[in-house]
């Protein structure tokens, strides 16, 4: 028995967190291949680092954003189970996995809109034009991570703006949601509350 017939008879399925496959020889698919892992990048580099670093209550609420969007993403996938596309899905291992809505266009579009409603409510940025441009700073990784789930065949065009648009509205929302909740509207004074950053 070959080791592909042996693992299949065993029913074993791979941990799919950076298992992104492109075609080889394919230069736009390997970089739209590493594309796909910033989500990965933004949450193990970005979060992990701002926890340890930082400890702001803000980044917390952020990332515990980031978490229920997460979350909602694969009960919703749980609810509809609408199939990844069938000319892809066996070469790619992702027949068994639903793909409606895509949580990487719903990841990297929370993300933009999160970072964006940070960057306008002031993060150390003096002027109006520094916070349009680094506001502008994820906008344009979101539509490639969109793009690249459909050039590698992980979603269709429907699925990953369906991701876009949830991801929109709960990163458009969460910001508010967590100003309301803690009282964040004098963020200034809870992040230098000396509690907090000796946790």
């Amino acid at each position: 028995m070959t080791d592909a017939a042996t693992i299949a008879s065993l029913g074993l399925k791979a941990v799919t967190l950076t298992h992104v496959r492109y075609r080889r020889g394919d230069r736009l698919g390997h970089f739209l291949a590493w594309v796909s892992l910033i989500p990965v990048f933004i949450s193990l580099g970005g979060f992990v680092s701002h926890f340890l670093f930082r400890r702001e209550l803000q980044g917390m609420f952020f990332a515990l954003g980031v978490l229920i969007s997460q979350f909602l993403n694969e009960l919703i996938k749980t609810s509809v189970q609408q199939a990844r596309p069938l000319h892809t899905c066996a070469a790619l291992e992702t027949c068994d996995s639903h793909g409606w809505p895509s949580a990487h266009s719903q990841y990297m579009f929370f993300f933009a809109s999160y970072f964006t409603f940070l960057t306008f409510k002031g993060v150390g940025l003096a002027t109006r034009s520094q916070k349009l441009v680094v506001a502008c700073v994820p906008w344009p990784l979101a539509l490639l991570t969109m793009y690249s789930r459909v050039y590698l065949g992980y979603h269709t065009v429907a699925q990953v703006f369906a991701g876009a648009a949830l991801g929109l509205v709960f990163g458009g929302s969460c910001p508010q949601e967590a100003e309301d909740c803690s009282g964040l509207k004098k963020a200034n004074q809870v992040d230098h509350w000396c509690l907090l950053r000796n946790l």
